[in-house]
């Protein structure tokens, strides 16, 4: 699976992302049929990567590796790819490799994911101030 991965974040395009911004809602949607538990477990991360992306996307969050920008949208893309290695179509098992593909890319952005969260923090508590 980590090659797999890997491989195909390799050819991520610029493209790719845009793809991903633009399908927030379908994105949202396949991750509400997760497993509950599954779920909770990993919600918090998979938004804040899609957030991530988003920030990286419009020019707001610039100061992350293009590894970690070309994995997040993978996963995203996986998701979102109904004949993966195994369909969505045979639920629940069929997003089993989606969380997995997950699990796998946000152990890899761990250390770029809590800059981040760091960073998206900060700029909120400055809206905060603001106001």
């Amino acid at each position: 699976m980590k090659d797999f991965i890997e491989k195909g974040s390799r050819e991520i395009k610029q493209e790719d992302v845009e793809k991903v911004i633009k399908q927030e809602h379908e994105i949202k949607q396949k991750i509400a049929r997760v497993d509950k538990k599954i779920y909770e477990e990993l919600r918090e991360d998979v938004f804040l990567l899609f957030s991530l992306l988003r920030d990286y996307w419009s020019g707001n969050y610039k100061v992350v590796p293009w590894r970690t920008i070309a994995l997040a949208a993978f996963a995203f893309l996986y998701l979102l790819n109904p004949l993966d290695l195994l369909p969505d179509l045979l639920l629940p098992t069929g997003l089993f490799d989606d969380v997995a593909v997950f699990l796998f890319v946000l152990a890899s952005v761990r250390g770029d994911l809590e800059k981040y969260k760091t960073w998206k923090a900060s700029i909120d508590g400055q809206k905060d101030t603001l106001t």
